[in-house]
């Protein structure tokens, strides 16, 4: 259950990271567009991340 809330959580972050780089990249604002592409790039481990482990609980529990 915890990882389910930390997963969403953090799609929703990515889903407003994503939103200011299309707006950075639209006013032409380089540097704001790099430093979020680094959070993005952090947010899409993390959610890799926890949902590889949401699988692995998955098949833990499946198997008992």
């Amino acid at each position: 259950m915890k990882l389910e809330l930390q997963y969403a959580q953090h799609r929703v972050h990515r889903q407003q990271v994503l939103q200011i780089i299309t707006a950075a990249e639209a006013r032409g604002q380089q540097r704001l567009d790099e430093l979020n592409q680094q959070v993005l790039s952090n947010l899409d481990r993390i959610i890799n991340t926890l949902h590889d482990e949401a699988d692995v609980d998955t098949r833990v529990s499946d198997a008992s």
